[in-house]
This record gives C-alpha cells, structure tokens and sequence, in this order.
C-alpha cells in the first residue's frame, strides 16, 4: 500500500511521540537492580514489600524525585546472622523506606545537602529515622547511628531518580535499636576480720581483773599463815 507524504508524515510523528511517552515513563528499578547484578537481597525486600509502587507514586507525585541507596549483597552478608529474619512485616517496609532518599542528587549535590537527610521513612518528619551524610576525601558517607556506608557506583541517573549502590545495608535506630551495653558486675565484699564486740572486751577485762585480785588475796594469806607459825 504507497501512502502519500503527508501520510508518511503523520505516521512518523505518532511512532516518534509513542518512543518519547514510553521513554517518559517510570524507570524500572527493579530491571536497573537486576542489569546491574549483586543485588538479590535487596531485590527480594523490594518485592516482599511492594516497594516499587510507592516508589512509582512518589516520582509521579513529587518533583523533587528520588535517590535509591542500593546495598549489595555483600553488605548484607556482613548483618549478624538472624538480622532480617526477626523483622515484622512494618520492619522490613521502613528498612527499605530507609534506603530512599526523597529527593534527586547527584554526586555533586550530595556536597551541597543539609543534614539529616529525609528519607520515605519519614513519613512524619518525626526525627526518628536520622540519615546524615559526611564528606571524608572523595569518599561520600552515610551515618544513621548504628553503622556507616560508603556511596559506591552510580547505577541510574535521569529520569528524576537516582540510583547508587552502597556498601552496608543502612541500620535505622527505630528498627535496630542499638543494644545497652550490660552493667558492670559489682565487686564482692571482701570478707572482714570481725572486732569483739565491745561488751566482750570489757567483760574478758573485768574476769582478768577478778583473777588477779584472787592472786593476790591468796598470796596474803598464806604469807599470813607462815608468819603465824614462826
């Protein structure tokens, strides 16, 4: 079938504004996370808590968009073993809120943010998830109280998200609260020589006392007796 250039025309814009929405549309974390490999761990929290929606509804939402800190597998090789599996379902949900920071940044605006820094945890802005970057070198890291992690390799950048891979999964207080150190044990008594009381002592005086009188009574009386009989 020939189609005049008009109709070529018309055609080709609609096949060029179809590529453009589609290019347009959310990015795919999960696909950018699995392209990029070593992030079965998080990947599985993501599906587990049906993250990915939110995190959707949010860049449609907001313009401010979002910056996804991605642990690796080998940071979440390092939690003590148990870490994970003790966690509620609620838990396991602001564990990964706690990864998203609810603003776009590059590297270079990572230098220029305000501590703390806000994260889909905060729902409330409450303070309770505290997330603070510190700049040390080149190095970019990231404290939450309980643990840091250095901002490794960037993953994704356009589209109003940002993706970087860390290198430990980020602790927040409210669900690891940290451990209270034990108290120290405190230090057995020593056992003591008792005194004698003090009633003791003066009775053992008054029995010597009396003996001693009796002594002496006794030495009289039979000096007496000698000096009788001379």
């Amino acid at each position: 079938m020939a189609f005049d250039r008009p109709t070529l025309l018309i055609l080709l814009l609609l096949v060029l504004s179809r590529s453009s929405s589609a290019q347009d549309g959310p990015p795919n974390l999960i696909k950018i996370l699995q392209d990029a490999g070593h992030f079965s761990n998080f990947l599985r929290l993501l599906k587990v808590t049906h993250m990915t929606g939110q995190i959707n509804t949010e860049l449609a939402n907001t313009g401010d968009g979002l910056t996804v800190l991605a642990p690796t597998d080998a940071a979440f090789s390092i939690l003590k073993p148990g870490a994970l599996s003790s966690l509620s379902p609620k838990d396991e949900v602001e564990l990964v809120q706690f990864h998203v920071i609810t603003q776009f940044l590059s590297k270079t605006l990572f230098l220029t943010v305000s501590n703390p820094l806000r994260t889909l945890a905060d729902g409330t802005n409450d303070g309770r998830f505290p997330l603070n970057i510190t700049i040390q070198g080149n190095d970019l890291r990231l404290s939450t109280g309980i643990d840091e992690a250095m901002i490794g390799d960037s993953l994704y950048s356009a589209n109003q998200m940002a993706v970087y891979e860390v290198d430990r999964v980020l602790l927040p207080q409210t669900v690891f609260p940290p451990t209270a150190a034990p108290a120290p044990e405190k230090a057995k008594d020593k056992p003591t020589d008792i005194a004698p009381a003090a009633d003791d002592v003066s009775r053992a005086s008054r029995t010597m006392g009396g003996r001693a009188v009796l002594c002496v009574m006794i030495l009289c009386i039979a000096a007496s007796i000698t000096c009788s009989s001379s």
